[in-house]
């Protein structure tokens, strides 16, 4: 089924028109769309390929009222033509009836290779998901392949790091803050702030090396 939306977007035709055809083209479009939860209006697949032929005919210039007739004359089988014989406005009449269900199948034929296309799209995204997980999850079993250590000391080290990364951030933000403020006990504190940064940054290098 198909929302007003999205055949807005499907057929560049605006809101208000396709609401406009709507009113002027009911007995037209209403055998093609029924109302689902909260009213909204969604049309089947023919209902798509007629609002497809009034986009063509709107921009060969026809306004909503030609539009009305002409589709009337397709449906109806009363389009003709003239210096024909009967015969041939016969030939003439049947050809735009079988031009929209040649029109029908195409348009299935393209829906379902794009419905196929959103599947596959979703699966090879999914599968690029789990591949990032399992990269993830080798990544964090690398912590517990160093010197020797249990997979507890290795944790508590990785969690102890991270904190006095937290501690040194803090630091520098206190720092930041008592910039320009002159005081003695600002002093102090200032004093206090870069003896442990001083600290951990030391404690940091000997891990490292």
């Amino acid at each position: 089924m198909f929302t007003i939306d999205y055949i807005e977007k499907n057929t560049g035709l605006s809101d208000s028109f396709i609401r406009k055809c709507l009113k002027q083209l009911d007995t037209i479009l209403k055998p093609h769309y029924n109302k689902g939860e909260f009213n909204q209006i969604q049309f089947t697949q023919s209902g798509y390929v007629i609002f497809d032929q009034i986009k063509q005919l709107k921009a060969q210039g026809l306004n909503i009222v030609a539009i009305k007739k002409h589709l009337e004359n397709e449906l109806a089988g009363t389009q003709t033509y003239p210096n024909t014989t009967k015969t041939s406005n016969i030939n003439i009449v049947e050809h735009p009836l079988n031009h929209l269900s040649a029109d029908m199948n195409l348009f299935n034929k393209l829906f379902e290779e794009k419905e196929a296309r959103l599947k596959e799209r979703a699966e090879h995204q999914q599968r690029i998901m789990e591949l990032e997980h399992l990269s993830d999850h080798l990544k964090s079993q690398l912590f517990y392949l160093t010197d020797n250590r249990t997979p507890e000391e290795v944790k508590h080290q990785w969690q102890q790091e991270q904190m006095e990364k937290q501690r040194i951030a803090w630091i520098l933000k206190e720092l930041e803050n008592l910039e320009g403020i002159f005081s003695v006990v600002n002093y102090f504190k200032r004093k206090k702030l870069y003896k442990e940064l001083q600290g951990l940054i030391n404690k940091s290098n000997t891990n490292i090396s």
